[in-house]
């Protein structure tokens, strides 16, 4: 399997709009990052080639795909309904058209009737065709596993302040992005990963997200083989911060691939 992180930045991204910070002037590419989201290809074949999910679509979704030349996609999995997760949805209208195709799409219930909501025009059948919307098989998932084109799938699901949210895993990469608490329950879910990638927004706590410190915690005690931090501020300055982390843990940056 390979994993290719599209974005690793917060919901504004990083540089943010009118900030001279350290982060936001930094040279260094790795500390510019677009809104969170993560292309895999499996072992499964898809009319003989690698099955592709993506993990959200964000507002940045277009130019992630041109930047990583991503020119197809077969599902998107949803983690939840927040704007820097599903804005970049329309865009799914360049996969369908490039390979005549529709795209399946997999949230849990709330997240799909958001989706519903805020694209409405997808999936009202009065809609006027003529300028184009995405061509879309919304499913609703539940929180056990599931199989997307052969793929199996495993959900788990936890908090993001009140908002529930579901990461994923895949084989022995599992991705649990906007994360403040996990479950008990979901722990035995982490057990033997390979590779992680998981929220880690900044060094002050947040209501709704990890500190470093925190995802420094709960890493250790899910002990994949290795961590990668993602959804960092711009009070994340990379190669300075980096210097801190414990062996085997390292923040994600945009256009970072690795196997599993």
């Amino acid at each position: 399997m390979k994993v290719t992180v599209l974005g690793s930045g917060t919901s504004q991204g990083v540089p943010i709009v009118g900030c001279d910070c350290p982060a936001c002037t930094s040279n260094d590419p790795k500390d510019k990052r677009l809104r969170v989201s993560v292309f895999i290809e499996t072992d499964i074949k898809v009319d003989n080639k690698p099955l592709r999910i993506l993990i959200d679509t964000s507002p940045d979704f277009r130019q992630q795909m041109l930047l990583n030349n991503v020119t197809d996609i077969d599902a998107v999995l949803y983690t939840h309904y927040h704007i820097d997760h599903i804005m970049g949805l329309d865009d799914i209208r360049q996969i369908n058209q490039l390979h005549r195709k529709h795209v399946e799409l997999y949230a849990n219930s709330e997240t799909a009737g958001r989706i519903r909501q805020t694209f409405s025009y997808i999936f009202d059948e009065n809609t006027y065709k003529g300028g184009g919307i995405p061509l879309v098989n919304l499913h609703e998932i539940e929180l056990k596993p599931f199989d997307v084109l052969g793929q199996n799938v495993i959900p788990i699901e936890y908090k993001h302040g009140p908002t529930t949210v579901y990461g994923f895993r895949i084989g022995d990469f599992a991705y649990l992005t906007d994360c403040n608490f996990i479950p008990e329950s979901e722990f035995p879910k982490l057990e033997g990963l390979k590779v992680l990638i998981i929220d880690a927004l900044r060094y002050r706590k947040h209501e709704t997200h990890f500190s470093v410190d925190e995802a420094i915690a709960v890493s250790h005690r899910i002990n994949a083989g290795k961590t990668y931090f993602t959804h960092m501020t711009h009070d994340i300055v990379h190669a300075e911060a980096s210097s801190k982390l414990p062996a085997n843990i390292e923040f994600a940056y945009d256009g970072l691939k690795f196997d599993v």
